[in-house]
């Protein structure tokens, strides 16, 4: 028996020998022919990260990172990301850098955080622009092409997703042909949603030849599934439905083993479109459940999501089943809330950052042509000294509003307001409630004041403040007081009205809460309003600029980089 033990320790220890003597790309290669996360794809990888980390080689540790990253669970994503940008910094190698935005942008894309992802993804564009990688500099703009479709923009994507292709077209590597493929696809996508389905079927052919050069059996077989979704859907737009539910059918078990939530639930819905134009409405049901179980899972959204749902309500109604048609209805109440903020955030911050950022690469190209234009270089540098000009005012008005919120912010960082305004009361009230009269002559009974200010401290305690749609006279009568007593007690003890008061201490409890509970600030605005007892965001907003001289946004965003930082 020790005999066979030691046979297979000496034959494991010659694996992990013979392992780590391979190059990065043949171990690239082994984790991408292994199955998603199994026992041997996550030995390959621990290995590519210990060669990268024994051989001080920066670049294949960033690489290798990645590769576990995007391996991950979400939960752990963003610290393998913070890893990564770390790392990069301290290179200080611009295209290294870049990738370490673009990985950001990647995690925030698939998280549905679009503002932050796009942040990174013109962070990552801004460095790898300082470098000659064209591959790189597309492989970000391709990306950037992923949010002009996702948010409808479908001929802005085409343009950025035909640049792409022209670019990884010509090239015979690896990573440009999957860089061509995956052009290709986007750009069939984009003509089927442009309404041009002929265009659209001739680049998933297109596509699918282009995936024969692939030697690499699973990378083929897992391009070649997408093309084959694609054609299912353009077959389902030209009524061709038995064509179309043969190639959805074909994709549909490759792409759950990939975990592709967004494109399963894409195929879920165009099989179950198919069968009800086919009239077989009892086997489209079943697919449309599926899209439903998918966004109660996942939370998945998009346009084509709440198609689904659209459906559903019809078979419903048919049925006169009226609960249910209720719930459907509630549900795509609520994915249209979902898109409607990240469609209206996405729209504006591309137009501002995005779309801007090219107009000031053609201001350059204008100035290039201004040097070599001697007849009309006096005005123009007049012109351009105007322009630096406004830019340099506006910019110092900005940075010192910036500066000003910054010192409100970290003014509210030191010990919080509520516990401060407790360590002031709590000394003026005890004594008072220990000796035998009070201080403040307000022609109430000093028995009375005693209580009164007793109710309070619990109130503030037991933070019964958080209730919704309290009132004064609520409070009175829940404590067996009257109206004026409360008010005049609240005024004198508290010097503020019921209102601000009750506020005071919610913003206060939202300060305390902002500070220590990171999870609380990924919350939306109008959560966060609900969980502190406001009935609206624009009564909690008001209620924190009156307390904190800033808005909530502003006093979130600053805790999240500095947690960054």
């Amino acid at each position: 028996m020790s005999i066979i033990l030691l046979l297979k320790s000496t034959f494991s220890q010659a694996q992990t020998e013979n392992l780590a003597q391979k190059t990065y790309a043949e171990l690239a290669t082994l984790i991408d022919s292994q199955e998603l996360n199994s026992p041997l794809q996550k030995k390959y990888l621990n290995t590519y990260i210990q060669k990268a980390k024994r051989e001080d080689n920066k670049a294949e540790l960033i690489d290798a990172y990645r590769k576990k990253l995007f391996r991950s669970p979400e939960s752990v994503q963003i610290t393998y990301a913070d890893s990564i940008f770390n790392l990069a910094k301290s290179t200080n190698d611009n295209k290294l850098i870049s990738i370490a935005y673009q990985t950001y942008g990647t995690i925030y894309f698939l998280q549905k955080n679009y503002k932050i992802s796009v942040e990174n993804s013109l962070k990552a564009e801004e460095y790898i622009s300082k470098t000659n990688d064209l591959y790189m500099l597309h492989k970000i703009r391709y990306s950037i092409g992923d949010v002009k479709y996702y948010l409808g923009s479908f001929t802005e994507a085409l343009e950025i997703y035909n640049e792409c292709a022209a670019y990884y077209r010509d090239k015979n590597d690896i990573n440009n042909l999957l860089g061509y493929i995956n052009s290709i696809r986007s750009i069939s996508k984009c003509y089927y949603q442009l309404g041009d389905y002929i265009k659209s079927s001739e680049y998933n052919i297109l596509g699918l030849e282009a995936c024969k050069k692939i030697q690499i059996s699973t990378i083929l077989t897992e391009e070649e599934l997408y093309f084959q979704q694609s054609e299912g859907i353009v077959q389902y737009a030209l009524k061709k439905h038995d064509k179309s539910i043969a190639l959805l059918e074909g994709s549909l078990d490759g792409i759950k083993n990939n975990k592709d939530y967004t494109n399963e639930h894409l195929t879920y819905l165009f099989l179950g479109k198919n069968y009800w134009d086919l009239n077989q409405k009892e086997k489209a049901l079943v697919y449309f459940q599926n899209v439903d179980n998918l966004f109660r899972e996942k939370k998945i959204t998009s346009l084509d999501l709440r198609q689904a749902y659209v459906f559903l309500i019809e078979y419903y109604k048919d049925k006169k089943d009226l609960e249910k048609q209720l719930n459907y209805t509630n549900t795509l109440i609520q994915i249209d809330s979902l898109l409607r903020e990240d469609y209206k955030f996405l729209n504006n911050y591309l137009h501002t950052e995005y779309d801007n950022k090219n107009l000031f690469q053609y201001k350059r190209e204008l100035e290039q042509q201004i040097e070599t234009n001697k007849k009309n270089a006096l005005y123009l540098y007049a012109l351009a000294l105007f322009i630096i000009l406004s830019i340099g005012i506006t910019t110092v008005v900005y940075y010192k509003k910036q500066r000003l919120y910054r010192k409100k912010y970290e003014a509210l960082l030191r010990p919080s307001p509520q516990a401060e305004e407790i360590a002031e009361t709590v000394p003026e009230i005890i004594p008072e409630l220990k000796n035998s009269s009070l201080s403040k002559n307000i022609d109430i009974h000093e028995d009375i004041i005693r209580y009164v200010l007793q109710k309070l401290e619990s109130f503030q305690t037991d933070k019964e403040f958080l209730q919704q749609n309290i009132t004064q006279s609520q409070l009175a009568e829940q404590w067996k007081t009257n109206t004026s007593y409360l008010s005049k007690i609240i005024n004198t003890y508290k010097n503020k009205n019921f209102n601000q008061y009750v506020n005071d201490l919610r913003i206060d409890h939202a300060l305390e809460l902002l500070r220590k509970n990171k999870s609380i600030r990924s919350y939306k605005i109008s959560a966060i309003a609900n969980e502190l007892g406001f009935t609206s965001t624009r009564s909690f907003t008001n209620a924190f600029t009156a307390r904190t001289g800033l808005k909530p946004s502003y006093f979130i965003e600053q805790l999240h980089k500095d947690n960054d930082s």
